[in-house]
Formats: structure tokens, sequence, C-alpha cells
């Protein structure tokens, strides 16, 4: 390519972003994509501003939103599990996606697809990356802070497990849930919440599904018990709910095979089967890979880097109200954290064996770190030399694939698992229009703009007394989406179909689906297999082959952006 090439290429990124066949990388990882498709004709692209063709009678078409939409996302890269990785514009109305692909006016351009009209709102996507919101199954609401980190993230949807700073693991009093879903309400977030399963009968379940509880979760501080495990199960597959498992990490009734006995072939969501979080030890990871287990890991273990052990040996001790003065409790909290296991966990994501991440967020994780660990994981299996300059472009081993399969980790692969695919997890016509707009250079990381129900909630703006809304400092906060009665209409309250909750301006939906769906059914994963950890938890294999991968000594999506 000449000088002279080489600028004008330069030039056209700046203005219309990557074309089809572009190489992309993302953030400062090893990741590179190469788009796949272009929707957009060269020489007229719709855009916006001085001079352009965002015009009635050229771009735009003067009809009402009805006929064309209430908000257009143009020209932008989407990096979508179901979708694809492609540049292409997202119509929205009534807060629904619409429509996906050309974006302008059919009188006067060819193949449109998504009609612009001359009253509609304009988010020009050029140099942006759009996902589906991230959907955190794994959710501590310790403080209100927790809702403001996962927006900020990329977030749009948690599943919590309280909603204050008490031992919560799931709530079941009817009257406490009442004041939680309208706690939550504040929030342009949409919230499920799960009730607690620590006992033998069905009574407190049922006053946990009228008090609108999405699932529940049995957890290991409460109890992991057999008869509490099969009394959920049994009552979860009548009224089509999720159940979250934290099993019995000290072992006191059970071990892995037992609770697989129990559990037979229903569905279970296993949180963090690494172990270190929580979980049989130190064999809990042979839950994976399992067709009714829907296995998931916190992102404290991801990217597996060479400080993790002595991290969470720290954590385990705070989170689970231990003594670090008292040996005992030291001793148990170290036989839980296992480097091998760690290391297999991390490839078995790759693998696609581990469908979902999460964040455990003030259980023992981050509320705002689980597109940033996610994708620094997906970085660790990279293909390294292809930043170095020594590949010929027609030789790079792009990381498509690879980009696709973490992103269905946090969008539809929980989505699915939860039973709120109906709603969320994809960039898809019919679902809420839930999408995060990440600049090239900080994805995964720093999103420019997080887009809730059609409108923005949380975004990147400079100075308010500046001149100009790109002054810096630049901050990424609340936008009016996150304010008054939308942050109420914006968020859906994820719910069953027994719930006797009603929260003012917040719409309900049960969840559903959700005791059918398996492992096989998990999107761009699927991978199902035996994994075995040796009774000293030093060696991890998968269908009789070891698993394991580096620990890495730097982790990138971390320092670089958040000095």
């Amino acid at each position: 390519m000449t000088p002279e090439e080489l600028r004008d290429a330069q030039q056209d990124i700046a203005v219309h972003g990557a074309r089809k066949g572009d190489f992309v990388r993302l953030g400062d990882t090893d990741l590179v994509i190469r788009v796949e498709n272009d929707d957009r004709e060269t020489g007229n692209e719709l855009q916006i501003g001085f001079g352009k063709n965002a015009r009635d009678g050229m771009g735009m078409r003067s009809v009402r939103s009805s006929e064309s939409c209430d908000v257009v996302i143009t020209n932008v890269l989407v990096i979508d599990a179901l979708l694809g990785i492609r540049v292409t514009s997202i119509g929205i109305r009534n807060g629904r996606i619409s429509a996906i692909g050309r974006a302008g006016n059919p009188d006067t351009m060819n193949n449109i697809d998504v009609v612009v009209g001359s009253g509609s709102v304009i988010i020009p996507g050029e140099g942006l990356i759009a996902t589906a919101g991230g959907i955190d199954t794994h959710v501590h609401a310790m403080t209100p802070r927790v809702c403001d980190s996962a927006l900020s993230s990329g977030v749009t949807t948690v599943i919590a497990q309280e909603f204050g700073s008490f031992w919560g693991v799931g709530i079941s009093s009817s009257w406490a849930l009442q004041q939680g879903h309208n706690m939550f309400a504040h929030w342009p977030l949409n919230v499920g919440i799960l009730g607690r399963a620590a006992g033998s009968t069905r009574d407190p379940l049922l006053e946990g599904l009228e008090g609108g509880v999405c699932g529940f979760k049995i957890h290991e501080d409460t109890g992991a018990h057999p008869r509490t495990l099969d009394t959920t199960l049994t009552f979860a597959d009548e009224y089509d709910v999720a159940i979250a498992l934290h099993t019995d990490g000290l072992n006191e009734m059970s071990s892995v095979a037992d609770t697989l006995n129990v559990i037979g072939d229903r569905a279970v969501h296993a949180y963090h089967v690494e172990g270190c979080g929580g979980g049989h030890a130190p064999d809990v990871l042979t839950m994976a890979g399992r067709d009714n287990i829907l296995a998931s890991s916190t992102n404290p273990t991801l990217a597996y880097g060479i400080n993790a052990a002595d991290e969470h040996v720290a954590m385990i001790i705070s989170a689970h109200g231990m003594n670090p003065e008292l040996p005992s409790d030291v001793e148990i909290a170290h036989r839980r954290v296992r480097q091998a296991t760690m290391a297999a966990e991390n490839r078995l994501h790759d693998m696609g064996v581990i469908p979902v991440t999460s964040s455990d967020a003030l259980g023992m994780g981050r509320a705002d770190d689980t597109w940033r660990k996610t994708f620094a994981m997906a970085s660790m299996f990279a293909d390294h030399s292809i930043l170095d300059g020594s590949v010929a472009p027609d030789e790079i081993a792009v990381s498509n694939e690879r980009v696709l399969r973490h992103v269905a980790k946090i969008t539809i692969n929980p989505a699915l698992v939860h039973g709120l695919s109906h709603e969320v997890g994809a960039i898809k016509v019919g679902l809420l229009a839930d999408i995060v707009l990440w600049p090239y250079a900080s994805f995964a990381s720093k999103p420019n703009m997080v887009i809730k129900g059609g409108l923005p909630a949380y975004g990147v703006v400079g100075d308010p007394g500046a001149t100009v809304s790109n002054a810096q400092p630049l901050v990424i906060g609340p936008q009016f989406g996150a304010y008054g009665a939308s942050a109420q209409e914006l968020g859906v309250h994820f719910s069953n179909g027994l719930s006797q909750v009603v929260v003012a301006g917040r719409r309900s939906v049960p969840v559903q689906n959700t005791r059918t769906v398996r492992g096989s059914d998990m999107v761009r994963h699927g991978i199902l297999g035996e994994v075995q950890v040796d009774p000293t938890g030093h060696t991890v294999t998968f269908n009789d082959q070891i698993v394991s991968s580096d620990a890495i000594t730097h982790s990138p999506l971390t320092r670089t952006f958040l000095i």
C-alpha cells in the first residue's frame, strides 16, 4: 500500500469506521477480528452532521416514527453471538429492536432495511462496537452502588440475591421482596431476585414465588443438602424457574457424586464450578461438561493469573465469615484454592465447555469486571503472533469465533439459563433494545454508551461547563434515561407466573423455559464430556486429556484503561 493509499484508508476509517474485510484489534488484547459483512452501500452511507446526507428527501423519509423508527444506531460494528460480526444499523421502536440492516430512505436509496424518519433520533455508530447488554447472573447487591457499577461497565440485566448489606444468599420473605423490587426500580436495570432455598418443605418456596422471585439459590452457607436439592428442583420443575446451585464446600452432607445423583437429569445453574468461590472440594469442576449442568465461572479466576491463589485465600476468609487468626479456618480456605483447577477452568471456557461468566459481585467478585475479565481470558488463547508484523494479512488467524464464543458467555447464554432470552441477550429484532456501544480501543473495558430500552442510560460525556460535549475530562455516568420515571419504565422486573408483586411503573415479565434448557443449547458452546479432577486437585482432564493453561503475568483491559 502506497503512503497515499494508506492515508486514504485511514481517513475512510476515521469517517466510516471498519468495512468488510478490515481487521479490528479489541482494546489492548491479542484478539483481532475481521469484519465478515457490511450492510452499507459504499459511497452512500447514511450519516448525520454538517454536509452529510441525513436530510429529508435524501437519507431520511418524512414519515411518522410508526413508519420508520424512534431511534437508529448507524454504521456500527456489531459483535453478537447470533448475528456475527458485521457493520450494520439498528432501528429501535417503542424500546425494542425493530430492524437491522442498511439504514436510510427507501425513496432515494436501494435495499433499505431500517427506514430513518425525519424525526428519528440518530446515534452515530461509526468507530464503535455494539453488543447486547451484559447479563450478570450472580450479583450480591450489598450496596446500591453495585447497580451503578454494573451499568457503567456494560451490564444491563442482573440476577441479584440481596438488596442490602445483610447475609442474603437469596430472599424468600414476600414482604422483603416487595420492598426490594421497589428499590431496584430506581435504576434503568432489568432485575430478577433469587429466592433462598434452604429448607426441606415447599412452603417457603411458594412464598418466594408469590413475592416475585425469578428463581431460587441453594447455597452451601445455609446448607446445600440432598433434601433441599430434591425439594427445590421438584418445585422448580412444577413452576418453571431456574435453580442456581452453590454446592457443599465442606462436603458435610454429600460429595459431587451424591449431589449429581440427587439432581438426576434436572437443569441446574452451577455457580463457579472452579470451586474457589465455593463447592465440593477438590472436584466440583467435574460438574462441567454435563448436558443438564449449566456451568458458570466468576470473574476473579478469569483470566488465570500468577496472583490468583493468594487473592482467593483472603477473599474466602472475608466472604464466608472466617477468622484469619484461627489456623483451622485458614487451613480450610487454603484447601479450597487449587491452581490446577483455575488453569483448567480457563481452558474449558476457551474450548466451549463452560458457557457462562458472571461476577459474584461483593460475594467473591467484582461488579464491574465481568466483561473485562471475560475478554482478558479470551486473549490468553489468541494467536500472539498476529500483532508483531511477522504474519502476512492473508495468513492472520483471526479470533472471530473465539470472540463470539466469549460474547455469548455474558449475553445470550446467561439469558437462556435463567429464562430471559425472550426479552434480552442478543441484538435481535423483537428483543429489548439493551445495547452497549464500545470504542474499538476500549472494547469490554470502558463503554461509550449504555443504551437501555432504546435510550441512553449511562454514557461518556465531557465537562458540562465546556462549550462542546467531548471536552475533557470525559466521564461515564448516568444519562437522562437513568432519571425520573424513565428509569422505572426502561427496566424490567423478571419474576414468575405465580408472582403477586406489582412494581409501579415497571413491567413484570415471567421467566420461561428454564427447565428444558441444556448445555447443548448454549450458543457457540455445547461441548460435552467428562471432566475429572485427581484426588489431590493437581491434575484435571477432559475426556482423558489433560487440560490446563499458563498463569498470565499481566492482564489486558485493566491497568491501561483504569489508572
